[in-house]
């Protein structure tokens, strides 16, 4: 293309192309990017203004509105109400829930089936309205109250009803909680020490972890590092903690729960050892041959009661020690079943048979504080003496 025609075509571009005066542009760029910069400063203080607002609402609303903490609360004594369950044709103890406490009282966990199989233990299958709890005493004293069917921890003196666990709970607030039973047999509330004494405890009260008082109705959870593989057995008023190996050929003892003293049995490897301990006594012992300790575990000695022992017919013995140093024993004889006998004293120089009977056929000593009770299908055998005399426990309307 020749150069006057290149000069022509750029004269025509000119002349119809308005090209922008620039300086003027700048000037309109630079107020514009003002504008956007107060505008964004004023968006940053509206928002920092409405975070603070909004902060300040959320403290303001939670120092009006303080956690809502629901008091505890214990079922009433209903006995019109339970009578309709005690007294129904099908009513029955629940073996595996009831228990005696260390006083001698009981408190059993009525249920009425739902069908004619067993009934469930765990407390989800009964209705309120077909559960009831009985507490009475020596004498015939006695009160009850509808409830659903649920554990129960013995303590010295009353008694611990546990929390329904969580798939078993009514809509009806408070008919979940754990509550005490007290000496005179009256529902009481439970407080806890602690939110993590609640969680531990609630549900299964029977831990040996668990600890309770009745008389402040507090509950709270011990703190006690237990030898690894052993198992707890616990600690009564005037002795250690006392914890048995899982063969029970070794008892452990502590004052703290933290540092643990053990003593070993001498029995020959194979031998069948029965490791039982109750306030300050213990006792590791297999047929006739006995290690045992009554002041906690400073001192032990072995015992042969073999001549003690003399005019029984015994097999194999499951030994029981009492807080206050009564041995008795169980063993099972070929024809008779279970038989149960005991030691006259602390001394343990001589034994007699106890005539023990119970629907099952089978006996089992359970100490509880001072008290020592068998389980029956409805009514307990309780001793208050170390066995010497006994007592059962009222029969069902």
């Amino acid at each position: 293309m020749d150069d006057e025609r290149l000069r022509t075509l750029r004269a025509d571009v000119e002349g119809h192309l308005a090209v922008p005066d620039f300086e003027v542009i700048g000037s309109r760029a630079q107020r514009i990017r003002r504008r956007r910069g107060a505008l964004a400063a004023v968006s940053a203080l509206v928002a920092a203004a409405v975070v603070a607002l909004g902060v300040h609402g959320v403290v303001d609303a939670n120092r009006s509105l303080p956690p809502v903490q629901r008091p505890p609360v214990a079922p009433s004594i209903d006995p019109e109400g339970a009578r309709r369950v005690l007294s129904a044709a099908d009513a029955q103890v629940d073996t595996d829930l009831s228990a005696v406490d260390g006083a001698g009282d009981m408190l059993a966990v009525v249920v009425v089936p739902a069908s004619t199989f067993a009934a469930p233990s765990n407390g989800c299958a009964s209705d309120a309205d077909r559960a009831a709890i009985r507490w009475s005493a020596p004498g015939g004293r006695s009160h009850a109250w509808v409830d659903r069917a649920r554990a129960v921890r013995p303590l010295g003196r009353g008694f611990v009803v546990a929390a329904l666990p969580a798939g078993c709970r009514p809509r009806a607030a408070g008919q979940d909680d754990a509550y005490l039973v007290d000496r005179g047999g009256v529902p009481r509330p439970l407080t806890w020490s602690s939110p993590r004494a609640r969680t531990a405890c609630a549900v299964d009260p029977k831990k040996p972890r668990c600890r309770f008082d009745a008389t402040t109705g507090i509950g709270w959870i011990a703190h006690v590092r237990v030898p690894a593989g052993a198992q707890l057995i616990g600690r009564d008023k005037g002795g250690p903690w006392w914890v048995r190996s899982a063969d029970a050929r070794r008892m452990y003892w502590s004052t703290d729960g933290t540092y643990w003293h053990h003593r070993d049995s001498n029995l020959p490897p194979g031998a069948i050892v029965t490791a039982s301990a109750a306030g300050p006594w213990a006792v590791l012992a297999g047929d006739t041959s006995v290690e045992v300790t009554s002041d906690g575990g400073r001192t032990w000695r072995h015992r042969d009661l073999t001549f003690a022992l003399r005019g029984l017919s015994i097999a194999d013995v499951d030994w029981t020690v009492t807080g206050s140093g009564e041995l008795l024993g169980v063993t099972q004889l070929v024809g008779r079943g279970d038989v149960l006998f005991r030691s006259t004293d602390s001394s343990w120089t001589h034994f007699t048979q106890v005539g023990m009977h119970t629907a099952f056929g089978a006996i089992r000593a359970v100490v509880q504080g001072s008290t020592v009770y068998v389980v029956d299908d409805e009514r307990y055998a309780v001793s208050t003496d170390g066995g010497a005399t006994w007592r059962r426990t009222p029969a069902l309307p």
